[in-house]
């Protein structure tokens, strides 16, 4: 779940952080607040995308680190913490759109590679990612 005031804002759109799905659009005609800068976001093409991290070595991913993705741009975890089900440091992050699998992350002044998977982490008890 998305925390207020670290995972999104009033300054990121419901499609940058991967809750469109909230977002009543039918019918067609509908209209609310936003509608339209959201029908422009998404026909332009959102630049970024919500994910989850995944840090296989040591450390601790938290909210403000840097995620670098070669070649495409930067990003930031919003979220982060060690998680006790999974064994490893888990992240939600905002990353550009065109992100793949795998990135990396500034913890403390050394990059670090982390996996880049599907939300949610687990679900009924297992982890969702391989």
């Amino acid at each position: 779940m998305n925390l207020y005031g670290h995972d999104m804002d009033e300054t990121v759109s419901p499609l940058e952080a991967g809750m469109g799905w909230t977002i009543a659009r039918k019918p067609e005609d509908r209209r609310f607040n936003g509608r339209a800068a959201l029908d422009a976001q998404q026909a332009a093409g959102v630049p970024m995308k919500q994910v989850g991290l995944v840090l296989e070595g040591r450390g601790v991913l938290r909210d403000g680190q840097k995620v670098l993705v070669d070649g495409i741009g930067e990003g930031v975890i919003t979220s982060g913490s060690f998680s006790p089900t999974l064994k490893h440091s888990i992240a939600i992050a905002r990353v550009p759109a065109a992100t793949g699998d795998s990135a990396m992350v500034d913890l403390r002044g050394t990059l670090t590679p982390v996996r880049v998977v599907q939300m949610p982490f687990v679900r009924h008890g297992k982890k969702v990612f391989n």
